[in-house]
């Protein structure tokens, strides 16, 4: 009789913690939490072994982990919600094995009396009374919830890659590849003169702001390459971060409130992203002088007026965000962006 309880308790239990997971993570993203996380519990376990997979495969110290592990992990996460809410509500039905007709007496026709159910199918030859009778149709309906919630949580990852990328994979004819802020700054102005450059800031900062939402409420979302690594959003936002910081340490004659508020936008993304995927960051090199002067260079030759002695206060606006974005390229194993990026004849062929 106690086992009976015991059986009823637990698995009513875990079908309540996965169904609220399954919630929180589709409907409310991000705003509250349950007893589980069976994407961040998934996300921790298969990103070790698939890293070591990769190291030993490719000899290097941080492989790119590709869209494969991204689909992997977004299918297993979708899996592990299937088989808990089965196992729950099959020992439930096992503890009230008595109340079917004919009576239930193995762990496995109760999983199939349950599977049965949920996916509606009418396949089971026993018939519910009682208690079991509510359990059955609970049963129905956890499975249309979940696999319409399911197609939900797919739309909604479809649709941040839409919208994340659309833009990224325009920076690629400004910026090069992989992306150089220097060579943003240099295009945009070679092609749209002063007013080109305040409509790029802002369209980036309403792009960090999506990206902070959707990359911290699904962050298997992070997983998910550009574009068969031509440019990698993560890389394309480091590029434009950079851009902004220039602007605002070094650049006399370009306005500087977009540039202001892309670069705080940007900056706090990169911060919460390093907190959510829980890493550690840790002291990174700064530009040397050489490097500063070069990119000095190119700007005067496109035209920007940039005062001497202006170094310290680009080093400070970027370290702000260098520690967390290294941290992060070091995870995901992109490319940072280039510094100064290639050579442009003429901008306008770019």
């Amino acid at each position: 009789m106690i086992w009976n309880a015991l059986a009823l308790v637990g698995g009513l239990a875990i079908t309540a913690a996965t169904l609220f997971d399954v919630f929180a993570t589709v409907v409310v993203p991000g705003r509250v939490a349950g007893p589980i996380n069976v994407s961040r519990l998934l996300r921790t376990m298969l990103f070790r072994s698939w890293r070591a997979a990769l190291k030993y495969a490719t000899g290097k110290p941080h492989p790119r982990m590709d869209s494969v592990f991204g689909a992997m992990l977004l299918l297993s996460v979708l899996l592990v919600w299937i088989t808990l809410t089965l196992l729950g509500l099959s020992l439930a039905a096992w503890a009230l094995r008595a109340s079917f007709v004919p009576a239930i007496w193995s762990f496995g026709d109760a999983a199939f009396q349950i599977g049965s159910a949920m996916m509606t199918l009418g396949l089971s030859s026993q018939s519910a009374g009682g208690w079991a009778r509510p359990l059955v149709v609970w049963s129905g309906l956890c499975g249309l919830q979940i696999i319409t919630l399911t197609l939900s949580f797919t739309v909604q990852i479809q649709t941040a890659l839409r919208d994340r990328d659309a833009l990224v994979l325009k920076l690629a004819s400004r910026a090069g590849t992989p992306p150089s802020g220097i060579a943003l700054l240099v295009t945009t102005r070679e092609l749209d003169a002063n007013g080109g450059l305040p409509r790029l800031f802002d369209r980036w900062e309403d792009w960090a702001s999506m990206l902070l939402y959707t990359h911290a409420a699904h962050p298997v979302l992070a997983y998910f390459r550009s574009d068969k690594g031509v440019i990698d959003w993560l890389t394309s936002l480091g590029a434009v971060l950079d851009a902004a910081s220039v602007t605002l340490a070094m650049v006399d004659d370009a306005p500087t409130g977009n540039a202001r508020l892309l670069h705080a936008s940007g900056t706090r993304a990169i911060r919460e992203l390093c907190r959510a995927f829980r890493l550690d960051p840790r002291e990174e090199p700064e530009l040397s002088d050489e490097d500063i002067a070069l990119a000095i260079k190119r700007l005067q030759h496109a035209g920007y007026t940039v005062p001497p002695g202006r170094e310290a206060r680009l080093r400070d606006f970027q370290r702000a965000y260098r520690r967390e974005f290294a941290a992060l390229v070091r995870h995901f194993g992109v490319d940072a962006p280039a510094w100064v990026g290639e050579q442009r004849e003429c901008a306008a062929s770019a």
